[in-house]
């Protein structure tokens, strides 16, 4: 190969990684330069998947067999090229000595092949895949040759990971965009999306003199669900009713998770109410959904029946997405206040109603929530409760602080019923800090009064938004000291999914650094693996409680427990068990060696003074 030649290959293939190429589509142009620039018969080229070898291009077809039968029987040059990590040269295939492939080298000979080297494509300690290299005439591979077809392999498998790292960036954007757009629960569109597609429907509608319809969903008595049965099995029934629900739709129509239990529909291009036709159809949208949602949902052994109330509003002229919504859903709380499971039309866009013409709009809607929300601070309407995790021979270990808002209306609620509302109108900072702050003081008065009783640890959850604030750590300086307390006393709970965001993991490490305790939650549920504890300066995990909840009876969720200890064990990880509600449950996650528990088993969440009353009793 002359200098020249070299060179043009080298270019070659810098040019293909310079555009928009992926891995795979890189090594099928590497092999193309090969074959073009090299002397030689053939080239082809096979990528490590998962240990095994999988076939990407042959120069020819006669290539392409020789290569696809490597692929088949697990064997080869290229096989022991890329399990030992070497190159393999034979100069002769006809020379037993130089081959340990009988099938591999009969197949080769009958194709016209004598020689072949194979090259591992090898980067960051990971072989990527083999480059194949085959003549038809027996001899020595020269030296020069073999130098050349490294420097290209080189050069190569540095571009393919390049073009991987590129890839796997762009899907974790994507994976970042799609999570900022849509319910982690069911993958339907959150709030955020739900206004943008609704914006651009009522833009459509005005410029096409067409009419656009909202109808608000909100699940009866959905609490009695997660109250029953446990939020994992909440999460099924919702994850389950949102499925058949987008699957009575037509393909235009938007079903977004709004909150909790309300989902909201947005369907379009409909005509308007001069031209006939929208009321029908809005009319079939209705029956449809409520099919679905009459269907029974499977929880063990128990046919579950969830209604819904339904609030319907389509628009007038200039009619705002805000007002759309609101006006739906005022619709479907007025039929929620009169008996559930019915549907409400707006009087105001429709005509008539259920709740009939002069219905007030109830108080409670999730924009009105909002609004409140931002006034429960300074009316002290918000309150800490505290459950605690406990060892399990019962010895109270810590506490995981747990907020709630005494809503003057509507009780007690709980985090999750109003959390989103707070990261969304960015209230969530500050309530955070409350949170830490009554949370400190009622550690400080615990270790006053109870000594060495008091619980070691308070846990208080924390949003990825109250991660990235950069007075976080200031305000966690601030509280610990004003309260004689020392970092170890206040640890930072999050969830696992959160973990996506890039600006966690650094703040993670520096209260990591400063001396508060990291735990996870819900870990095993969201979007990484095992091996992403790894990375993570957690002290703590949670088993998700939908693990816990068969741990006494189901052999494989026992197993997963236990492969999960194993895994902390070794990483100096203590375990949580959560969500334990019954004695076999807190049984079967000791045996499973779950370092801790934490459910109603436990204890169940109450204010701090409670707890002290009975810890003292």
């Amino acid at each position: 190969m002359r200098h020249e030649a070299l060179v043009s290959a080298v270019a070659a293939l810098a040019r293909s990684a310079s555009g928009d190429l992926g891995p795979e589509q890189l090594l099928a142009r590497l092999v193309d330069v090969t074959a073009e620039h090299l002397a030689g018969d053939g080239v082809g080229v096979m990528v490590n998947d998962g240990g095994l070898l999988r076939f990407v291009h042959g120069s020819r077809a006669a290539v392409e067999r020789a290569e696809r039968l490597q692929e088949l029987m697990q064997e080869g040059p290229c096989h022991d090229s890329l399990l030992f990590e070497v190159e393999v040269v034979v100069d002769d295939l006809r020379d037993p000595v130089q081959t340990a492939w009988p099938e591999f080298v009969e197949r080769a000979l009958e194709a016209g092949f004598r020689s072949v080297v194979a090259v591992p494509l090898v980067s960051r300690g990971r072989v990527w895949g083999a480059l194949d290299l085959y003549r038809r005439e027996a001899g020595t591979w020269r030296t020069e040759e073999l130098q050349w077809v490294r420097l290209l392999a080189h050069l190569a498998v540095s571009y393919v990971v390049m073009a991987a790292d590129r890839d796997e960036a762009r899907r974790a954007r994507a994976e970042l965009e799609h999570r900022s757009t849509h319910d982690a629960l069911t993958g339907l569109p959150n709030r955020v999306l739900l206004f943008d597609r609704l914006e651009h429907a009522l833009c459509a509608a005005r410029r096409h003199r067409r009419a656009v319809a909202v109808l608000f969903v909100d699940l009866d008595r959905f609490k009695a669900v997660n109250d029953t049965f446990g939020h994992a099995a909440g999460d099924r029934v919702l994850a389950t009713l949102a499925t058949r629900m987008g699957a009575a739709l037509r393909a235009q129509d938007t079903l977004a998770r709004l909150a909790g239990d309300e989902f909201v529909v947005v369907c379009e291009d409909l005509p308007r109410e001069e031209d006939g036709g929208a009321g029908e159809q809005v009319r079939a949208v209705v029956t449809r959904l409520r099919r679905a949602l009459s269907r029974p949902v499977r929880l063990g052994e128990l046919d579950l029946v969830v209604s819904a109330s339904i609030g319907v509003a389509v628009t007038g002229d200039h009619v705002s997405a805000d007002d759309l919504l609101a006006d739906a859903d005022s619709a479907m709380y007025r039929v929620k206040q009169q008996r559930g499971g019915d549907v409400a039309l707006d009087p105001r866009a429709t005509g008539p109603a259920t709740g009939g013409p002069g219905a007030p709009r109830p108080a409670r809607s999730a924009r009105q929530l909002e609004r409140q929300l931002a006034q429960a601070l300074p009316h002290e309407q918000l309150r800490v409760h505290f459950q605690p995790i406990t060892a399990p021979d019962g010895t109270v270990h810590a506490v995981e602080a747990l907020l709630r808002w005494q809503h003057p209306r509507y009780g007690l609620l709980p985090a999750a019923e109003f959390v989103d509302l707070a990261v969304g109108s960015g209230l969530v900072v500050g309530i955070g800090r409350w949170v830490v702050e009554r949370t400190c003081a009622q550690m400080a008065r615990w270790r006053d009064e109870l000594g060495a009783r008091a619980p070691g640890t308070a846990y208080v959850n924390l949003t990825a938004r109250e991660l990235a604030d950069p007075g976080l750590t200031s305000s966690l300086a601030a509280a610990v000291r004003a309260h004689g307390l020392q970092p170890q006393h206040l640890g930072l709970e999050l969830l696992e999914s959160s973990f996506i965001d890039p600006d966690v993991l650094p703040s993670l490490h520096e209260q990591q650094h400063r001396g508060h305790p990291l735990s996870v939650d819900d870990f095993g549920t969201g979007w990484s693996s095992l091996s992403r504890l790894v990375e993570l300066p957690v002290r703590m995990a949670k088993i998700d409680k939908s693990l816990v909840a068969g741990i006494g009876h189901d052999p494989r969720r026992r197993a997963l427990v236990e492969a999960v200890v194993t895994v902390a064990d070794s990483l100096d990880l203590r375990v949580i068990a959560e969500g334990v509600e019954t004695p076999e449950q807190a049984r079967g996650a000791a045996e499973a060696g779950c370092h801790y528990l934490q459910g109603f088993h436990c204890g169940r969440p109450q204010p701090g003074e409670e707890l002290t009353a009975r810890w003292r009793g």
